[in-house]
């Protein structure tokens, strides 16, 4: 359970938010969230290098790739503030239920700590590719104007965004404050997506284990009697429950993010994959690469959870489908009646729980979708060129 806490409260703070404290005690370090409201600050001066770069497809698709950045996360940023409080009482609802389990046997607190380690990988995996594409999102300017002098002698003055702004950037000290601004603000990308997805992860991954719970506990009951057995299975049942309940509720918070997700993905893909087709044996290309890395990898674990849990969950079936039950039962109604609870939570269970963005289930098949469709786009892109 320390571990869960530890990834909730350091993906919160990367914000300035402090779930677990009072309402008014929110905004413990508001001035970590000053880097969001750069990025909003910067932004339409990148709808204007969009608009300015409208004829030329290069620079047009590096331009809308920075306004998809910036929409991304003011979005997540906004349903960060919007959901707080619902991310809170998720939270005190797993701490509970967590400890509950753990206190019950070893073999359940194993389970539910083997679930935060396999969290805590994936998420140092994900942030470590964020902060990879940030630094060389901060390093490509000078690598750009590097090669550019090296070649011909003279340099434009290059920024982490694509920004259009009504100052001259090639005096320096309009220079050195328009990339400090670029740089700063690009911050306010990272930190929502890190925060939000990175929560989702462990909110699955810790959902999983509950899962893994009520199917151990169901294998391996025992009663005595019709009686206890009868209220052994409620007890699992209930606990199955609320893990539904807890996914639902889950669902319900993240079914706008993950829309908007796949789809600003789908667009980033489709725009990065035709850049690094053009700059492939370009410095550039290595950041493209890395670009196109993270967000499949933002896209894959959206899809993974999402696959893992509706595994999970419809796995409940074939465990009640091995455990004992007939040799707890008896001759008698009551037995006719347990029967009859396990059929109907087997035919439950046959649904699992799937993760939706509205219109669309969030599975390993929706990831590969994604990607075959950025693939077309490239293609098309490349015909315009």
């Amino acid at each position: 359970m320390d571990s869960f806490l530890q990834v909730q409260k350091s993906t919160i703070a990367l914000l300035g938010f402090d779930l677990f404290s009072e309402n008014r005690e929110m905004w413990k370090r508001p001035y970590r969230a000053m880097n969001v409201f750069g990025i909003a600050a910067i932004f339409p001066f990148i709808m204007a290098a969009v608009l300015h770069n409208w004829k030329n497809v290069m620079q047009l698709a590096d331009a809308m790739v920075a306004l998809l950045i910036t929409i991304l996360g003011l979005f997540k940023f906004s349903m960060i503030l919007y959901l707080r409080r619902d991310f809170k009482r998720l939270i005190d609802k797993f701490r509970l239920l967590m400890s509950n389990e753990a206190d019950q046997g070893e073999e359940y607190a194993e389970i539910l700590n083997a679930a935060n380690k396999q969290d805590q990988r994936m998420c140092t995996l994900f942030r470590t590719c964020f902060l990879l594409a940030w630094a060389l999102n901060s390093v490509l300017p000078f690598v750009r104007m590097g090669f550019s002098y090296w070649q011909s002698g003279h340099a434009e003055p290059e920024l982490p965004f694509p920004c259009l702004f009504p100052w001259n950037i090639h005096i320096i000290r309009n220079y050195v404050l328009s990339f400090v601004w670029s740089a700063f603000a690009s911050t306010g990308v990272v930190l929502p997506a890190v925060s939000l997805d990175t929560i989702f992860c462990s909110f699955t991954s810790n959902l999983c284990a509950f899962f893994k719970i009520a199917q151990y506990k169901v294998v391996r009951f025992r009663g005595g009697s019709l009686k206890e057995s009868q209220a052994t299975l409620n007890k699992v049942f209930a606990l199955y429950q609320t893990s539904l309940d807890m996914c639902s509720d889950l669902n319900q918070c993240y079914q706008p993010i993950i829309c908007a997700q796949f789809f600003i993905s789908s667009l980033q893909l489709c725009m990065l994959g035709y850049l690094f087709s053009i700059t492939f044996a370009q410095s550039e290309g290595v950041y493209y690469a890395s670009f196109i890395a993270t967000i499949i990898i933002q896209a894959y674990i959206y899809c993974y959870c999402g696959e893992n849990l509706k595994t999970e969950s419809a796995t409940f079936e074939w465990a009640i489908y091995d455990s004992p039950w007939h040799d707890s039962l008896g001759a008698g109604g009551a037995s006719t009646s347990i029967c009859r609870s396990l059929l109907i939570s087997m035919m439950r269970a046959h649904r699992g729980f799937r993760i939706t963005g509205y219109f669309f289930e969030a599975n390993m098949e929706a990831f590969s979708s994604i990607v075959r469709t950025a693939m077309s786009y490239i293609t098309m892109l490349r015909s315009f060129s």
